[in-house]
């Protein structure tokens, strides 16, 4: 996780490899005939889910000699054109980072057998469509781990939770907080809201005053660019109100109010495909694994809260990665 979030801290000087915002990145042009191109639905500044997409970009070039490129900011009705423009210029992997763009690569992969397609998704499908790589992203394990500390962390027995769409992995996010509360026999209750955007920070902003009008005192937050609202609520609540964020460290946006993060690595699960893609495999299914040094983990030290709750948590924590605590994943609904 240290390299990680060094990896975060020294972006901008990342960036500037790039030949240009959307395009080839030069240093990137390996003897392999390999080339890989990735589209993303948001900034690749946003120091959260499209940064970390983009720093996997850069290492799997970096480790298998690919020359690579990239587009953000791509709308899902423009995905499939994108692709396909990459395609036509011999491009032979494509990467997209963000399960909204599924469909499309549902629609290109059958045109193009010689073409490897590398998509995120929520849970294992029963066949495989023979050129695309699935990444699991075990979203539910990492918020097992959230709503046990928040349970333990809560003075007034409220927690909320805040997503942008009620998506299936967002479901499966809620039911986790859930599981760690009845399994700890926790009093708290959970409340939890959509406001029908990740990136808006205007609507997770009045979501999270809502809650805390309602005396929830800490806020699981299932957003991104939203977060910045989150940050002003908490820290104008005029009582203490903790939040927990993910993907990324945001301790430094409101550290008085910060407790963790579920933080992800997409490089890990993306060189392991890249690599197997290059030896000559496909298709495949790989899931991000929860834990210590793996592509899921949450963040530890635990800020705002005693040594004896940090070591709880660490304990649980341990206890979900070993498979001690069995973690349900449920998708389809939000469990009562």
């Amino acid at each position: 996780m240290k390299k990680l979030l060094v990896l975060i801290s020294l972006f901008t000087l990342v960036i500037s490899f790039s030949a240009f915002a959307g395009g080839d990145s030069e240093e990137n042009t390996g003897m392999s005939a390999n080339k890989i191109a990735a589209l993303f639905p948001g900034s690749i500044q946003d120091a959260d889910y499209n940064t970390l997409g983009y720093i996997a970009l850069q290492e799997v070039a970096n480790s298998e000699s690919l020359k690579s490129s990239y587009s953000e900011k791509i709308a899902v009705p423009d995905a499939e054109r994108v692709m396909k423009e990459y395609i036509n210029a011999d491009f032979n992997i494509i990467f997209v980072h963000g399960n909204q763009f599924n469909g499309a690569v549902a629609k290109v992969a059958p045109e193009y057998p010689n073409v490897t397609f590398i998509i995120e998704i929520d849970a294992k499908p029963e066949t495989l469509a023979p050129n695309v790589w699935y990444i699991g992203r075990n979203y539910y394990t990492g918020f097992y781990v959230l709503g046990a500390l928040a349970s333990m962390k809560t003075e007034t027995g409220k927690i909320g939770f805040i997503g942008g769409l009620e998506l299936p992995f967002i479901r499966g996010e809620v039911n986790a907080v859930n599981q760690a509360l009845s399994d700890m026999d926790s009093d708290a209750s959970l409340q939890y809201l959509f406001v029908g955007d990740f990136n808006d920070p205007l609507k997770a902003r009045q979501a999270a005053e809502g809650l805390i009008s309602q005396g929830v005192d800490i806020i699981i937050s299932a957003v991104n660019l939203g977060n910045f609202g989150l940050y002003s609520a908490v820290k104008e609540a005029g009582r203490p109100v903790f939040l927990t964020t993910t993907y990324t460290d945001k301790a430094t946006q409101a550290p008085e109010n910060y407790l963790s993060s579920d933080i992800f690595n997409f490089s890990i699960p993306l060189k392991e495909i890249v690599a197997n893609i290059v030896a000559g495999e496909k298709s495949g299914f790989l899931n991000m694994e929860y834990g210590e040094g793996m592509a899921r983990s949450t963040q530890f030290p635990i800020m705002n809260v005693s040594d004896s709750v940090n070591a709880a948590v660490k304990q649980i924590s341990e206890d979900v990665a070993s498979g001690k605590i069995k973690v349900d994943m449920v998708l389809d609904k939000v469990l009562q």
